[in-house]
């Protein structure tokens, strides 16, 4: 098996396609991570040979679903936008969610009547929520599935105290106006005074504020997840509202072993008492304040979440189910069945 995993820039989806990346490479099978804004899908479809491809619906330039349709063996997955009975309730001018278009939908609707794929369609919504926004594919003949974010194993494992980065609060992220309407009700209020809290906020685009410190490398972002007392999780607006968007980062900072207190979405409820949930901008500050009086607590709803993620949502466990819907069975069981001894090698030598 050889797999072309297509990445079309850095966001969250970047990471959680470099865990599947790290993850089958572990397990011996090639990889191949395709920048495919810039290397042609003939370029790279020619001199890796995939057999499995992991591409974006958005992205089926007409060189790719060449490539697709010339080579039978090839096996497809693709992660699209909504399309299901859900987008029917949704004010689209008031929510930034990614919508499957008319031409990405005939693309498929075709691609799949000529080839046979994709097999799925993928988001990272919870499944009982995929159920909802992205049934209509089955019109067509493709499933669609929930392959929800991740942590990236050797990513954050092994991360370590590290006193310049020692904090109260700390947060890695960008800061856009429609993320900003959920951080500026609940992490904003937290910065002033300047001198109440010990925030450190770093991310790749600049703050609008006096505690942000720069970009942080990668390798750093474990160390502050376990060097700050309290790692905020906030969502962005249709997250809130419809309950259903799991984002990245509360993976990351529990696999790590930092703490998070996160705003109110419904699907973070499968982290049962491994986060702390606040369900308004003053519950939260509540809780930053009890919890900084109370690290003993913190620690314990920490090591409570490392566990349940390191058991069920890492980039191996994702790569199990990937290629199970993608009928490979047994090198998915057989995967699975190396998954526990893995980790466990690797979570005792780090």
């Amino acid at each position: 098996m050889r797999v072309l995993i297509s990445n079309d820039g850095m966001h969250a989806h970047y990471f959680q396609r470099m865990a599947w990346v790290n993850a089958l490479q572990t397990c011996g099978v090639p990889v191949a991570f395709w920048d495919c804004k810039n290397v042609s899908a003939f370029d790279v479809f020619d001199s890796f040979e995939p057999t499995v491809f992991l591409g974006q619906s958005y992205n089926l330039t007409p060189d790719a679903i060449k490539c697709i349709k010339e080579r039978p063996h090839l096996k497809v997955g693709l992660r699209a936008g909504d399309w299901g009975d859900h987008q029917d309730s949704v004010d689209r001018k008031k929510y930034n969610i990614l919508y499957c278009s008319p031409r990405e939908k005939e693309t498929l609707k075709r691609l799949k009547e000529e080839t046979g794929q994709p097999e799925f369609v993928h988001i990272h919504y919870d499944e009982e929520a995929v159920k909802q926004t992205h049934n209509h594919f089955e019109s067509v003949g493709i499933k669609p599935i929930s392959l929800m974010m991740c942590a990236d194993v050797p990513s954050y494992e092994g991360a370590k105290f590290d006193p310049s980065l020692e904090c109260d609060i700390g947060f890695v992220g960008g800061y856009w106006p429609y993320k900003g309407q959920v951080i500026d009700e609940y992490l904003f209020p937290l910065l002033h005074p300047i001198d109440r809290y010990k925030v450190k906020i770093f991310g790749n685009q600049q703050w609008p504020i006096n505690q942000y410190c720069g970009v942080l490398p990668d390798n750093d972002v474990k160390n502050l997840f376990v060097s700050a007392k309290i790692c905020p999780n906030l969502s962005e607006p249709h997250a809130q509202e419809f309950g259903f968007d799991v984002n990245e980062r509360i993976f990351k900072v529990l696999y790590a072993g930092g703490f998070c207190v996160s705003d109110n979405v419904e699907s973070y409820k499968m982290f049962g008492d491994g986060i702390v949930i606040a369900d308004s901008p003053d519950d939260f500050r509540e809780k930053i304040d009890y919890y900084l009086a109370n690290p003993e607590e913190a620690t314990k709803i920490a090591a409570e979440g490392h566990q349940y993620v390191r058991q069920n949502h890492t980039g191996f466990h994702r790569v199990v189910k990937i290629l199970k819907e993608l009928g490979l069975e047994d090198l998915s069981n057989r995967l699975a069945d190396g998954l526990k001894e893995y980790e466990d090698d690797f979570y005792v030598a780090h």
